[in-house]
């Protein structure tokens, strides 16, 4: 699956960066959704994920200039 932070380059510039963080809280909220009913192997592969992804988010705004 390709996020929009994963192609942050694409935003246009006018709605940059906050259109990507505005989409990455709302990726966030859905991914942690019932996260406290999960076992803990699957709390581990959402919170690796989660991590992953996040990386990946601020990884792409630091090389446009942001942050």
């Amino acid at each position: 699956m390709t996020y929009i932070w994963n192609r942050a380059e694409r935003v246009p510039k006018d709605k940059m960066p906050h259109v990507v963080e505005k989409c990455f809280k709302e990726w966030e909220n859905k991914l942690f959704k019932n996260f406290d009913q999960l076992d803990e192997i699957e709390q581990f592969k959402i919170r690796y994920t989660y991590s992953t992804q996040l990386r990946k988010k601020n990884t792409a705004l630091a090389c446009l200039g942001y942050k």
